[in-house]
């Protein structure tokens, strides 16, 4: 049997002794390395681009700030309604349910199989039948 002045492994899911394993340390480290140098070659293909290619490149731009825009407006708007789902609470609804201006018995009229169909108040349907 060899003897070892190492400390023993600690067990699955305890801290090492002696701090982090000095492997842990050199595998990030080549990580990082790998990470600059391929970030490197990025920055080197996408000058070269840039250069051979302005008018592909500055259509590539104002696509990313675009979709950056639109992903900043998105966050924006689900913020905002993730805002407003909060403040409903569990009280009544803030916002009035319309009321149907129209009598009971038209309602019921329009509610029967095969009475007149369903329309919104002010719904002109006349560009549908102009061939639009």
């Amino acid at each position: 049997m060899i003897a070892s002045n190492a400390a023993p492994p600690a067990p699955v899911g305890q801290p090492h002794p002696d701090g982090p394993d000095p492997w842990l340390d050199e595998v990030r480290a080549q990580r990082e390395a790998w990470e600059a140098e391929r970030a490197a070659a990025r920055a080197i293909h996408e000058q070269r681009r840039r250069i051979n290619h302005p008018r592909g490149a500055a259509r590539q731009e104002a696509w990313e700030e675009d979709v950056r825009r639109r992903r900043a407006e998105r966050q924006e708007r689900i913020e905002r309604d993730r805002e407003l789902f909060r403040d409903l609470g569990p009280g009544p609804l803030p916002i009035p349910m319309p009321v149907d201006p129209r009598s009971p018995e038209e309602q019921a009229e329009r509610a029967r199989p095969g009475g007149p169909a369903v329309t919104p108040p002010g719904w002109n349907n006349l560009w549908y039948f102009r061939g639009f």
